[in-house]
């Protein structure tokens, strides 16, 4: 099994609207993250939601990824990530040659192709655990995780992100063409770049 988890329970303050809810080619940007994992061949799709974006949870369904709509908001990714993580082993029993996907909810440029060669490249090297997609250089998203790397994840201390855990580890970067692995969504100027498809730093 190659689940993925989408952390969809931020707040968008420096976007000043709901960044997810906003449209790209006629489909919200939650939709294209979900669809683009899905036709990747990544089931389940999880999208995980805190209770002021609880909206999001219908578009998110109809892309095809089943929705885990948390009872209040998470204080960090990380809380929302371990929450969608006991989720999916409560549900899905997965064996620890399984792997998950962390998919940020914000990249709507997310590239299917790009995550079947990550899974394509889980399976054909399966002495690795962790596999990253970098462009120019620069490592990007999503990032899939063998699930051994549970347990440590939530060994963390208090207040560290799953970015430190990951940089402690032994990574294989996937070198890729699509600028989408490192375009995420955080402000107005964000959004515009996106619509015009200019990449990153052009």
């Amino acid at each position: 099994m190659i689940a993925a988890l989408v952390p969809a329970a931020g707040h968008s303050r420096r976007m000043g609207a709901p960044k997810l809810a906003l449209e790209v080619a006629g489909r919200s940007v939650i939709e294209h993250v979900a669809e683009a994992l899905r036709a990747a061949g990544a089931s389940p799709v999880l999208v995980v939601l805190a209770p002021h974006v609880a909206f999001l949870g219908e578009p998110a369904a109809r892309a095809g990824a089943e929705v885990l709509q948390l009872p209040e908001a998470t204080p960090d990714m990380r809380a929302t990530v371990e929450a969608g993580l006991g989720w999916l082993e409560e549900r899905y029993h997965p064996a620890g040659s399984d792997a998950w996907l962390l998919a940020p909810a914000d990249h709507p440029a997310l590239d299917a192709g790009v995550v079947r060669r990550l899974i394509e490249e889980k399976q054909r090297r399966p002495d690795r655990s962790i596999f990253v997609p970098t462009w120019r250089g620069r490592r990007g998203h999503p990032a899939l995780v063998g699930w051994g790397h549970v347990a440590g994840l939530r060994a963390l201390p208090a207040g560290e992100g799953l970015n430190v855990y990951l940089r402690a580890q032994e990574v294989c970067e996937l070198p890729v063409e699509s600028a989408g692995v490192v375009e995420d969504l955080d402000t107005p100027e964000d959004f515009a770049r996106l619509l015009v498809g200019r990449a990153p730093d052009d």
